[in-house]
């Protein structure tokens, strides 16, 4: 059986806390640029917002994305103790689909012609949904929540 590392067990902690946080700051970060889009989409007025604007959230849901992506990639690539391999595979692939699903969302945005695929958004913010729910549910089990 293999023994107990505390040093690893405070490792992989430590970066799942990092994580997390930067999922936090990244999701209230975006979260501004979101809301003014939904607003425009609400409003009819998508295509009445000036280009730059439009732009400029596009830009920031392609940062958002990027986090996303460096966060799952972490995710993959931490030593696991023993006794939450199970948990972490689930809570890994969980936060890559959930990375996946706000590409999804980013890709809806077509700069060009100013428009939104509004089927890729909504199934988008469907799965985002779905896939942090399943993060926090891992999550919980691993911090013993």
């Amino acid at each position: 059986m293999a023994k107990f590392n505390p040093k690893q067990m405070q490792y992989y902690v430590t970066t799942l806390q990092d994580v997390l946080t930067n999922t936090q700051e990244t999701a209230d970060h975006v979260s501004p640029f979101f809301v003014k889009l939904d607003e425009a989409k609400e409003a009819g007025k998508v295509k009445d917002m000036a280009k730059a604007e439009f732009g400029e959230i596009k830009a920031e849901f392609d940062d958002a994305v990027s986090a996303y992506q460096a966060n799952a990639k972490t995710l993959a690539a931490v030593q696991v103790p023993v006794r939450f391999m199970g948990v972490h595979k689930t809570l890994a692939k969980a936060y890559a689909d959930y990375a996946e699903a706000t590409k999804m969302m980013a890709d809806a945005l077509n700069e060009k012609d100013q428009s939104i695929d509004e089927a890729a958004f909504a199934q988008s913010e469907k799965d985002q949904e779905t896939y942090l729910t399943k993060i926090q549910a891992q999550v919980s089990k691993i911090f013993g929540a």
